[in-house]
């Protein structure tokens, strides 16, 4: 039977038919059908598509991609050196800096920050100052820094005419008073110290005096006036106040503190003084340094400190300016840290952040719908093309085939 036309047009047609359906069928069930389809009780093969099938392996395999090839530490190192330059830093921590300012003007918010920084600062000093006097108590330095201070500002300091008037008055007042001297006095002249006076005159005295001691003697005249301190208290007070106020002892006293200081002094004296300074400073310093810091802790009102703290910051106009170079220096610390640091922080920190578990919990809960519409948005014209590829092989194949037919012998 001879070929006809018919023969010749339709093998190529049907070849381009065949292979564009295939591939859109096949392009179909890379996703659909989205479940599994059961018959009869059993799962119908092919079913579901390829991707829902194996949505969980093909997540593992794009983390693992994505760890392994794209997002290594050593990319997402250059990706943090390209981000974090000194003047992103700066500029960061000035907006931060900024931002916290403009909070903390609230007095609200400020009072209740201020009541937590005094707790820290509290907590902060009694945790530090005992430590602190402790190693003073024993280093060296301080014997240093103690001489320095003795030999430059108390070797130096004089007493000045005000400050001998006073140290006059209170020794007047606590201690050359009439009663004080009127007691001294009854307590000095026992018997035995009358005896001894007595005889001491006798026997140094000279000229008119000697005619007095050995004649009238000491010892009744000092005897009656004990007798009279004794029996008559109130007159002898009164005695001695006015003996005090004549002898100029206010005066006498004003004139020999007045100008007094350490360096008119011996020098051996000098050197004494400044060595139990200094020891019993240290000692003090021993003894003395726990309680000394807990009662200068309770002496100081933390929270009200804070708040002036938080007030003087919040309310000056250098404050600004303080941002400013706190930023600007800190950026420097920052950048120098992390030029050194930041290799080992992102191979220390980066199995942390767990972004190959996050890529696959993200394409696991995406669904096979939502991943078909993301592919075919991305690869439109891609997936498009297919079939019509197809669709020429298919042609060829069939104009192949009749090719075949029409040379080769029947």
């Amino acid at each position: 039977m001879g070929l006809t036309l018919l023969h010749y047009i339709l093998p190529p047609i049907v070849g381009a038919g065949i292979g564009f359906t295939s591939d859109q069928i096949a392009i179909r069930m890379l996703f659909r059908p989205y479940k599994p389809i059961y018959l009869f009780g059993r799962q119908l093969p092919l079913t579901p598509g390829l991707f829902p099938k194996g949505q969980v392996r093909f997540a593992g395999k794009v983390a693992q991609m994505m760890t392994d090839k794209l997002l290594t530490p050593e990319e997402i190192q250059r990706i943090a050196q390209r981000l974090l330059t000194p003047a992103r830093i700066e500029e960061g921590l000035r907006f931060t800096l900024l931002y916290i300012l403009g909070e903390y003007s609230d007095p609200r918010r400020r009072a209740r920050l201020s009541v937590g920084l005094g707790d820290i600062l509290k907590q902060v000093f009694s945790a530090s100052l005992p430590q602190w006097i402790e190693q003073l108590s024993h280093s060296k330095t301080t014997e240093k820094w103690l001489e320095q201070l003795f030999d430059q500002v108390i070797l130096g300091l004089k007493i000045s005419p005000a400050q001998a008037d006073t140290i006059s008055q209170w020794i007047e007042q606590n201690l050359f008073t009439a009663e004080r001297v009127r007691q001294a006095l009854v307590n000095v002249l026992t018997p035995q110290t009358l005896e001894a006076l007595d005889r001491q005159a006798r026997e140094r005295s000279k000229g008119g005096l000697w005619v007095v001691a050995n004649l009238i003697g000491l010892k009744d005249p000092l005897t009656r006036l004990k007798t009279f301190c004794i029996e008559r208290p109130e007159a002898a007070d009164e005695l001695f106040a006015r003996f005090l106020v004549e002898a100029g002892v206010h005066e006498r006293l004003m004139g020999a503190l007045t100008g007094l200081s350490i360096q008119n002094f011996p020098a051996v004296t000098v050197q004494n003084l400044r060595r139990q300074f200094i020891s019993s400073i240290i000692q003090s310093l021993e003894l003395q340094g726990p309680v000394l810091s807990q009662r200068i802790g309770e002496s100081i009102d933390w929270n009200r400190w804070a708040a002036a703290v938080l007030d003087r910051i919040t309310g000056s106009e250098q404050t600004l300016g303080w941002i400013d170079s706190l930023a600007k220096g800190t950026s420097g610390i920052i950048d120098s840290y992390l030029v050194r640091e930041l290799e080992p922080l992102v191979i220390k920190f980066l199995p942390s952040l767990g972004l190959e578990e996050l890529v696959v919990k993200k394409i696991c809960a995406t669904s096979a719908q939502e991943l078909e519409d993301a592919i075919q948005q991305v690869a439109r014209n891609e997936l498009k093309a297919i079939p019509y590829v197809g669709m020429t092989l298919g042609f060829c194949v069939g104009l192949f085939e009749v090719l075949l037919v029409a040379f080769l012998p029947s």
